[in-house]
C-alpha cells in the first residue's frame, strides 16, 4: 500500500527550496532519478534490440542535455541543489545525466516527434504504428464554475495517468512553496519529485495541469514543461498572464495546459507545439472546459497521432462533457471524484479502452482553489477509485515535512475519506498486477497470468478478452487467443474495438485454422466505423512474430 500523503512547505529563493525538498525526500528521490533517467528508452524501445536501445538512449540524452542548458538559472540552481541534498542524504551517487531526467517526458516526445518527421533508428516501420508503441501517459481534467458548481466557485479535476506504477502512485504528496520572489504555490506530486508540473496551484487562484501531446513540429531548444508550468505557477495571476507568458518562453515539446482561474471563474487551455502556442477557451456562456491528450486548436496539423492514440483521447473527453452536461444538479467535489473514477466507454463498463479512470492513473486530485481545499486519490493505481484525503493548507506557516496523521502547527488539515469514490475490485487489482508487470519489466507470463484470473472473473468484459489475446499471442498460445477473440466478439459491439478483435483473431488462427481466419477477415473488411481503414491495412500486411501491446493505450502492433 502506498506511504501515507506526504504535506511540505518550502520557504526562501528557488536554491533554498531545493536543498530543503531534497533534504526531506532523499531516500524517495533516488529512486524518481533511476526510473526516470531510463523512462525514454524503457517506453521507446522496450522489446527491440540492443542498437535500437542505444540510438534511443543517446537522443534522449542529447536532447535532455539541451534543454538543461536553457533553463532558468534559479531553476537549474533549485535542480542542482535538490540533486546534491538527495547525494547526501541517501549515499548515491548522481551523474549529470540522472540529474537531467527531470527533462525525460519533454526527451520522450520530441524523440517520437522526430522520427516521425525523419523515420529514423528504430523507427523505420510505420510511423503511426511506433507512434503507438510510445505512447503511454493519457490525462483527464475537467473544469467548471458558476451556475455548474454548487456554491458557484471553480472546481479542478484532474486524472494523471502515467506508466509508473509502483513509482508515483507509492507516496502522494503535496509541496507549498514560499519563493523570496514571486507567488506562493503548491505542487501535487509523488514524494521526492521536485516538479511543479503536473498538478500546480497558486495564491492568485490559477490551477494548471499539464497533458500529454504528440507533435511534429518540436524544436531542439526552447522550455522544458516543468520550467514552463513553474513560471506560470509564480508569475501568473490571470489566465491573460499565462498566455503572454507561455509566449515569451517557448516550449520545446508538445504539450496541453490546462488553466482554470478561481477569480476569474473561466478556463482555457494552452496548446503548445514547439515555439507555436494556440489557447482553447470554453465555448460562449459555457460553464466547464474539459482537455485530455488531442489537439483541438490550428495546432493540430501535424499532430502524430494514430487512431488508438486519437480515440483514446476523444473518446475521453467526449465522456466527462457528457457526465459534466447530464448533471441534475450544481456539482459537488464528491461529483467530480465520481467522474474521475468513471469507466464507461462505447455503453459499456471496461477495465481497458477509452473511459476516464485508467488502469495507470497514479494521481487523481480535485481542487477547490478559492478556499485552498482538495480532494485527492491515495490509494494504490488507479487512485481515482479507493481512499481519498481531504486536505487544507495555508501559505504561510513553517517550513518542513509532515505525514497526513501527525500535522499539528504545520498549516495542514488532512483526512482520509473511504466514501467518496468506489472501492477498487478484485478484477482492477489484477489488471493493475498485470499492467505494472508489463509496462516495467515486460514480464509476459505474469501479466497473461493476472488477465486470465481477471476474465475468470468477469468473462463478458471484452477488453479483457482483447487484452488477453494479445498477451496469449505474445506468449505463443495462438489457441488460446482465438478462444479470446471468439469470447470477446460474442459481447464486443463497438465497431473498432470489434475490428481489432478481428484482426487478431485472423492472425491468431491463421495456421490452425484458415478457415475461421477468412471469416474473421471478411467481417473486418465488412465492417462500418472510424479508424477502420487503418485495420483493414493492417490486416492486408504480412504479420511476423509476436505482437507488441500496448495496455494503456489498448492497441497492439
Amino acid at each position: 500500500m502506498p506511504d501515507p500523503l506526504y504535506l511540505a512547505r518550502l520557504v526562501g529563493s528557488q536554491e533554498a527550496m531545493g536543498a530543503q525538498h531534497g533534504g526531506l525526500t532523499a531516500s524517495h528521490a533516488r529512486r524518481l532519478f533511476e526510473f526516470y533517467a531510463a523512462m525514454p528508452e524503457r517506453v521507446l524501445a522496450g522489446g527491440l534490440d540492443g542498437a535500437s536501445k542505444l540510438a534511443v538512449r543517446t537522443l534522449a540524452n542529447a536532447w535532455q542535455a539541451r534543454l538543461a542548458r536553457e533553463r532558468p538559472p534559479e531553476l537549474l540552481a533549485r535542480s542542482r541543489a535538490f540533486a546534491a541534498a538527495v547525494a547526501t542524504g541517501s549515499g548515491a551517487r548522481l551523474d549529470d545525466r540522472t540529474i537531467r531526467a527531470i527533462a525525460a517526458m519533454d526527451a520522450l516526445q520530441n524523440c517520437v516527434s522526430l522520427f516521425a518527421r525523419a523515420r529514423l533508428g528504430p523507427f523505420t516501420r510505420p510511423v503511426r504504428e511506433r507512434a503507438a508503441i510510445a505512447a503511454v501517459p493519457a490525462c483527464s481534467t475537467a473544469i467548471a464554475w458558476g451556475r455548474a458548481t454548487e456554491d458557484g466557485e471553480l472546481l479542478f479535476a484532474r486524472n494523471f495517468d502515467f506508466p509508473g506504477l509502483g513509482v508515483w502512485d507509492a507516496a502522494p504528496a503535496f509541496v507549498v512553496c514560499v519563493p523570496d520572489r514571486g507567488q506562493r504555490y503548491g505542487f501535487f506530486a509523488t514524494r521526492g519529485a521536485d516538479a511543479p508540473a503536473v498538478t500546480v496551484v497558486n495564491e492568485a487562484g490559477l490551477v494548471f495541469a499539464s497533458h500529454t501531446r504528440w507533435h511534429a513540429g518540436v524544436t531542439w531548444g526552447g522550455g522544458m514543461v516543468v520550467d514552463v508550468v513553474h513560471d506560470l505557477a509564480r508569475k501568473a495571476e490571470t489566465l491573460d498572464d499565462a498566455i503572454r507568458l507561455a509566449r515569451e518562453r517557448p516550449a520545446s515539446s508538445s504539450w496541453g495546459i490546462a488553466i482554470g482561474s478561481a477569480r476569474e471563474r473561466s478556463a482555457l487551455v494552452l496548446e503548445l507545439a514547439g515555439r507555436r502556442v494556440e489557447v482553447v477557451r470554453p465555448a460562449l456562456g459555457a460553464d466547464h472546459l474539459v482537455c485530455t491528450n488531442h489537439y483541438r486548436s490550428a495546432i493540430k496539423d501535424g499532430e502524430v497521432a494514430p487512431t488508438a492514440w486519437d480515440l483514446h483521447s476523444v473518446r475521453r473527453a467526449q465522456r466527462l462533457n457528457v457526465l459534466v452536461e447530464a448533471r441534475r444538479s450544481p456539482l459537488t467535489a464528491r461529483d467530480l471524484i465520481g467522474f474521475l473514477g468513471d469507466r464507461c466507454d462505447a455503453a459499456c463498463e471496461r477495465q481497458f479502452g477509452s473511459q476516464v479512470a485508467q488502469a495507470v492513473n497514479v494521481h487523481a486530485v480535485v481542487v477547490a482553489p478559492s478556499t485552498r481545499r482538495a480532494w485527492v486519490g491515495v490509494d494504490r493505481a488507479p487512485v481515482c477509485e479507493g481512499t481519498w484525503a481531504e486536505l487544507g493548507w495555508s501559505w504561510d506557516g513553517p517550513a518542513g515535512g509532515w505525514e497526513l496523521g501527525a500535522t499539528d502547527g504545520a498549516g495542514f488539515t488532512a483526512t482520509l475519506r473511504d466514501d467518496l469514490a468506489a472501492p477498487q475490485t478484485p478484477v482492477t487489482l489484477l489488471v493493475h498486477d498485470a499492467v505494472r508487470a508489463y509496462e516495467h519489466d515486460h514480464d509476459v507470463a505474469t501479466a497473461r497470468a493476472a488477465i486470465e484470473r481477471a476474465v475468470e472473473l468477469a468473462p463478458a468484459e471484452p477488453s479483457l478478452r482483447l487484452t488477453a489475446a494479445w498477451l496469449a499471442l505474445e506468449d505463443g498460445a495462438d489457441e488460446r487467443a482465438t478462444s479470446h477473440v471468439a469470447a470477446g466478439l460474442a459481447v464486443e459491439t463497438d465497431p473498432y474495438r470489434r475490428g481489432q478483435l478481428l484482426l487478431w483473431g485472423a492472425r491468431a488462427a491463421r495456421r490452425s485454422d484458415g478457415e475461421l481466419a477468412d471469416r474473421w477477415t471478411a467481417e473486418l473488411a465488412r465492417l462500418d466505423g472510424d479508424g477502420l481503414d487503418e485495420l483493414r491495412a493492417r490486416a492486408r500486411r504480412r504479420h511476423r512474430g509476436a505482437p507488441h501491446t500496448n495496455l494503456l493505450m489498448v492497441d497492439a502492433y
